[in-house]
């Protein structure tokens, strides 16, 4: 399993698929108790854009912008490096933007109360980087996999994150992150075009809880190169 550090700072870890990158870190307590500030005041729902097929959906904002600046603008800097890229920009038009003269921006905020047997199919976001925090996970999935109807299939995935893609060779294929009580603080980012989806989970009468987010360009310039 991933490890993370314990100090009371954002630090990310490098989680590269065959040709998609992504980025995990695990928030320092700080940070998670601004974002449950950022929850108890969310008043305006957001089921209307949402694909998932869940209860409850709320925006969220970020107060003094600091959720952006103390985590979001640590590793967009990763993101825009020609290096980290490479010279190839088939996959996504990232390395393109070294160019172009704008700023990333949080353009969406949200937080999800997901309940027992609702999910999120699978769907990808706007913008160019999107990110996920599980703030609360009731269930664990080796108990959700142990399900009689869950451990007869031969691919169990019940409460399962998973990202979907396809390979070099055009097979497609998945990484499955699984929810226990370990990853609550966790957050990824990863490339808004990266389709991804949330499993139902069962059994199990509390909500989980996560937030996520997207990333856009902030400027005219870059919004002709991404539309044409």
């Amino acid at each position: 399993m991933y490890g993370f550090s314990d100090k009371d700072e954002v630090k990310w870890d490098t989680c590269t698929l065959p040709n998609i990158p992504f980025y995990r870190t695990q928030l320092p307590k700080r940070i998670l108790d601004r974002l449950w500030g950022y929850i108890d005041k969310a008043t305006k729902t957001n089921n209307h854009t949402l694909a998932g097929n869940i209860t409850k959906s709320m925006y969220l904002e970020d107060e003094d912008e600091r959720f952006e600046r103390e985590v979001l603008q640590t590793i967009i800097p990763n993101y825009m490096n020609p290096e980290f890229v490479g010279t190839d920009a088939h996959l996504y038009p990232i390395r393109a933007l070294t160019d172009l003269h704008g700023e990333l921006v949080l353009d969406k905020f949200w937080v999800n109360f997901q309940n027992q047997n609702e999910f999120n199919p699978t769907h990808n976001h706007g913008g160019l980087f999107s990110f996920v925090i599980w703030m609360k996970i009731p269930t664990d999935w080796r108990e959700q996999h142990d399900i009689p109807f869950v451990k007869a299939s031969n691919s169990p995935q019940a409460s399962d994150f998973q990202f979907s893609y396809s390979d070099i060779l055009g097979h497609s294929q998945t990484f499955n992150i699984m929810m226990d009580k370990s990853r609550e603080g966790w957050m990824v980012i990863f490339p808004s075009a990266l389709k991804h989806q949330v499993y139902p989970f069962y059994n199990c009468d509390e909500e989980r809880i996560s937030i996520s987010g997207n990333l856009a360009m902030n400027s005219k310039k870059y919004m002709k190169f991404y539309t044409r």
